[in-house]
């Protein structure tokens, strides 16, 4: 593990992101080394006093690049203060990756890039610069496949190269470390949590760095900080918690294929219609009717586009995680004109079979 004194004096850490799961899957690591989290909804609030770790959402993952590079900037240019400032994007390569990275690595004011794509606790590694899940480049699985945003290239260098810009490989922290000296973007391979432990113990000394990555370099990142004393939120379980799988990812399908639990309301948009628009806005309006109604009060949610509009439906206006429930996969507190509502969202690939049981016991506040 790396030694926490190389992030001694860190106080503010902020975590770009493209959507909204991602907004809330990169803060649990953090929540659980005893920092504050909050996902921001709508404009920035001033900094607080006391050491915090914010992310936010772009929504920006099916957007073209131009609009896309946009809306990062301009998150990078307003948190470019921040002691640690981090570039999330999806690691399985959805969405305009290069473009964003570098418009928020520009925007930032930062000298170097340090990309580092692995989520081994998923089966997302990285080898020579190529992302694989569960060993099969990532463009020749199902993620080729997503009805929103396909992947194409596996490949992080080729991906960069198309925007411009030359990313170097390194094949473990050390070499990263040299070439940092020498050159300005990195990428880094990595095939276990050590791995990015590695790697953020050599570069933690470094201030000068965006980094940017997945959900894996964000654990490693919260791992190498010191442990604060914070106080967890005191909430409610849910008494009537429901599942909603509004992801078209085969995973999800199959985990809700395995969920037995008797009195849990499900939602879930139908198979064989594929995705629209017109899908997600009824699944959402049956969900939140049912919030408003008080027949449900709590849930779990797969699908980022889901999350996002039910959050906006029920005009929520904070959103604290607590923990993880499985890697990626974040409980979070829910905070609404109504009041508090538990919350587990989770991206469609992650996750075991048992995943929506493991979900709604985290919800009910048994475990």
């Amino acid at each position: 593990m790396p030694d926490a004194q190389h992030f001694t004096g860190i106080r503010q850490i902020r975590v770009i992101t493209d959507d909204f799961t991602s907004a809330t899957d990169a803060l649990p690591a953090f929540a659980q080394r005893g920092w504050p989290t909050r996902v921001v909804l709508g404009e920035s609030p001033a900094a607080p006093p006391l050491p915090e770790v914010w992310s936010t959402d772009t929504d920006s993952r099916a957007l073209d690049d131009a609009t896309a590079a946009s809306r990062v900037a301009t998150w990078a240019q307003r948190w470019r203060d921040a002691d640690l400032l981090v570039k999330q994007f999806d690691s399985t390569l959805r969405g305009p990756v290069a473009c964003e990275v570098m418009a928020a690595w520009r925007a930032s004011g930062r000298r170097k890039l340090l990309v580092a794509p692995a989520f081994p606790a998923a089966g997302r590694t990285t080898v020579n610069g190529e992302v694989r899940v569960d060993g099969v480049p990532v463009s020749e699985t199902a993620f080729s496949r997503d009805p929103h945003t396909p992947v194409r290239v596996s490949s992080l260098p080729g991906l960069f190269a198309a925007a411009g810009q030359q990313l170097h490989v390194a094949r473990d922290a050390a070499e990263a470390i040299h070439l940092l000296d020498r050159v300005d973007a990195v990428v880094v391979d990595a095939s276990t949590e050590a791995d990015l432990e590695k790697l953020v113990f050599a570069a933690s000394p470094r201030r000068d760095l965006l980094w940017a990555g997945s959900t894996g370099l964000l654990r490693a990142l919260a791992l190498a900080l010191p442990e604060r004393q914070h106080a967890v939120p005191a909430w409610k379980g849910a008494q009537r918690p429901g599942i909603v799988v509004g992801s078209f990812n085969p995973r999800s399908r199959a985990q809700l294929r395995h969920a037995e639990s008797p009195g849990a309301l499900v939602w879930a948009t139908p198979d064989e219609l594929g995705a629209s628009d017109a899908l997600t806005a009824e699944l959402v309006e049956q969900v939140c009717d049912a919030v408003l109604a008080g027949r449900c009060d709590g849930l779990a949610v797969t699908g980022g586009e889901t999350a996002k509009h039910i959050a906006r439906r029920l005009q929520a206006f904070e959103i604290a995680v607590l923990r993880e429930v499985e890697p990626g996969i974040p409980l979070c507190l829910m905070r609404t004109p109504q009041g508090e509502i538990p919350l587990v969202t989770k991206a469609g690939g992650f996750g075991d079979d048992n995943v929506f049981e493991h979900c709604l016991q985290s919800l009910r506040g048994e475990i």
